[in-house]
């Protein structure tokens, strides 16, 4: 230990002897520019390097150019690691070598049994519980079983602080009151024992029936850290086939938010910074087996999809994610969600499948399975030609022109959703070269439907799609204006009606049904939908903004998508702020007024919205397999659009025409 300088401050020490670039450059990949080192800002959704760590002329600071963010080493660990001073020094001090100067007795908690201070004492307290039991000959015995079958031997154990809960209902709760006697045993200092209590309560480790009881029993418990290996959370596998559900996370708190923590990244960090790549599982048990296998930049989502958080989090660290997922439904799904998120960003996004359906565990268990995962993430497709390569099935499956046409507008559709518009240069004709060469459609074509896309959704793009927004240009000249009425640009036509097929009609019927009970009963967000084929996932997973079809459903659903992502309610006065089109107000409080007179209840709103959110998934892959009558030359296409405009305003007058023309 240093010992301490008389005249010198505990903060001033260790700020000296902090180095401000090692210290961020484990949470930030900088790169050295002149004088300064660079890097994607930390504190807010960076997609250019806004983020500055200045060290010369005796300084030390970090400053953000974009969000204003700046301070010292202490500020950085207080605002990025959610620490309060005393932690922060603390750390520093640790990390520096450096002996603090104790003054007076010990040093008081204050920030309450919810603080971020009670709440990882607390973890940190059962964790060493859990670790305990688990070594136990009889506490841990079916544990430690479950783990060998696992092939998860004692140096993985170790690596990941693995424990066990007891079976008992109260072994964690008679562990806290031994804390608590032992604690305030004879000291001056003494620390509210119902303190204690209540932040292994906040914490969700403790819970009240009568008297308190463990959250966890019989249970493989595995540690979940932050980016300093701060135990922040407990993921819980049930160890009997009978106990459900078979995975159980902590209860979110001040310190624990799942769609913000990535499992293993305490251990997996150092791994993605040098090899600029971070691998992307499902589950803690495709984790430890990657570590095992030596493939260190892997971590995973805590039964959740990829978010805007996660992403904000590694493209800090590397270039390139690879997510590993499953080739079913739910595979497909939680590939497009990812791509949905990272399109924009700064980072290239890969999709990989492992073979023959096998999940890394049982792959890297198998003889010559490290080669074989190797070459599959070798192999891995680049997202935005994998969601291309969907189209272009579709194109290879339906050679008729408007079918083609169709699929093409959806496409470009779909991208403009996504953020085309908001690229860069570079990027944006990388895009439009990948499409180009995925679809065969030459590249001229591919940028100027874009454009026109673009132009009639404004310029609000992304998945927060702005009100108001139509879909915009497709490929051959027809243009859907924003009141659904479709114009002949080359005939300068005025505008008739939309042709649409029945699907169209009732997908958007869905789509608004879907609306109105998430509007009128904002509580119900955190729903998990249970598909047609036995599966369950979030809401958030299973309907996605770029889903929705109408412009103005899709207007609606953007800032209710994200408040539900957050995982926080809304008000009815907080959505009507979000909108500053007229049309989507009035929208909005219409849908409000249905959904509150369809249901009488909470209960009754739930299982609305679960039949609701399939019947529209259901929808939305008829929409997808419905197609116009094929139309093979331009002389039919030009008199089937003669006839529909003989046939005068009426839609029923043009849906006859449209039948009758097919």
């Amino acid at each position: 230990m240093i010992p301490s300088r008389i005249g010198t401050s505990d903060r001033d020490r260790v700020l000296e002897l902090t180095d401000l670039v090692a210290l961020i450059g484990e949470s930030v990949v900088l790169r050295p520019k002149g004088r300064e080192h660079v890097g994607l800002c930390p504190f807010h959704d960076d997609q250019k390097p806004s983020f500055a760590v200045v060290t010369h002329k005796g300084n030390a600071f970090f400053n953000c150019f974009a969000c204003g963010a700046s301070g010292n080493a202490i500020d950085f660990m207080m605002n990025h690691h959610r620490m309060d001073f005393l932690e922060a020094l603390r750390f520093l001090a640790q990390r520096a070598g450096i002996q603090l100067q104790e003054r007076g007795s010990s040093v008081r908690h204050t920030s309450g049994a919810d603080g971020p201070s009670a709440l990882r004492r607390a973890n940190e307290a059962a964790l060493r519980f859990f670790q305990k039991s688990l070594s136990d000959p009889i506490l841990g015995a079916d544990a430690r079983a479950a783990l060998s079958t696992r092939g998860i031997d004692s140096q993985m154990i170790e690596r990941f602080g693995l424990g066990a809960a007891p079976s008992q209902r109260d072994g964690l709760a008679h562990y806290v009151e031994m804390l608590v006697a032992h604690q305030n045993a004879g000291s001056d200092d003494a620390v509210d024992p119902d303190v204690i209590r209540a932040s292994f309560e906040a914490a969700g480790l403790l819970r009240k029936r009568g008297s308190l009881v463990d959250s966890f029993q019989n249970r493989v418990m595995f540690p979940i850290a932050d980016e300093l290996g701060r135990c922040i959370a407990f993921g819980a596998r049930a160890i009997a086939a009978e106990d459900q559900p078979k995975y159980l996370n902590s209860s979110e708190s001040a310190v624990f938010h799942k769609s913000k923590s990535l499992y293993g990244i305490h251990l997996a960090k150092r791994a993605i910074i040098q090899s600029r790549t971070a691998i992307i599982t499902e589950g803690y048990t495709d984790v430890i087996a990657c570590h095992r296998a030596g493939i260190e930049n892997a971590v995973a989502t805590l039964g959740t999809a990829l978010t805007r958080d996660h992403a904000r989090i590694l493209q800090r660290l590397c270039d390139t994610i690879v997510l590993l997922f499953d080739g079913d439904i739910a595979g497909q799904r939680a590939a497009d969600r990812a791509l949905e998120i990272f399109f924009a960003s700064q980072v290239d996004l890969k999709i990989c499948t492992l073979p023959d359906q096998l999940d890394p565990d049982e792959l890297l268990r198998q003889e010559g399975g490290r080669e074989r995962f190797d070459a599959a993430i070798a192999a891995s497709e680049d997202a935005l030609t994998h969601l291309v390569g969907k189209f272009r099935k579709e194109l290879e499956t339906h050679p008729g022109l408007s079918a083609r046409q169709r699929i093409v507008t959806e496409m470009l559709t779909k991208f403009v959703a996504l953020g085309f518009n908001g690229l860069e240069g570079i990027r944006r004709q990388l895009v439009v070269d990948s499409i180009s060469q995925t679809s065969g459609i030459p590249a001229s074509e591919i940028a100027r439907s874009l454009e026109g896309i673009g132009l009639s959704v404004g310029p609000s793009v992304g998945p927060s799609v702005g009100p108001g927004v139509g879909p915009g240009v497709g490929l051959g000249g027809i243009r859907r204006a924003t009141n659904g009425a479709r114009y002949d640009e080359a005939t300068s036509a005025g505008p008739v009606d939309a042709i649409q097929i029945p699907d169209a009609t009732a997908r958007g019927h869905g789509e608004r049904d879907f609306l109105s009970i998430l509007i009128a009963w904002p509580t119900i967000g955190d729903t998990r939908i249970a598909h047609d084929d036995g599966d369950a996932s979030a809401l958030t997973e299973f309907i996605i903004p770029t889903s929705i079809e109408d412009n103005s459903a899709r207007a609606l659903y953007a800032p209710i998508f994200e408040w539900i992502e957050d995982g926080r309610s809304f008000s009815m006065q907080e959505l009507l702020a979000e909108l500053s089109d007229p049309a989507l107000k009035a929208l909005a409080t219409e849908l409000y007024a249905l959904g509150t007179k369809r249901f009488g209840d909470e209960a009754q709103a739930r299982a609305g919205l679960v039949i609701a959110a399939n019947a529209l998934d259901r929808l939305q892959r008829r929409s997808e397999l419905a197609l116009a009558p094929s139309i093979t030359t331009s002389e039919e296409l030009a008199q089937r659009l003669e006839r529909i405009r003989a046939a005068g305003s009426r839609p029923s007058a043009i849906a006859r025409t449209a039948r009758s023309a097919s």
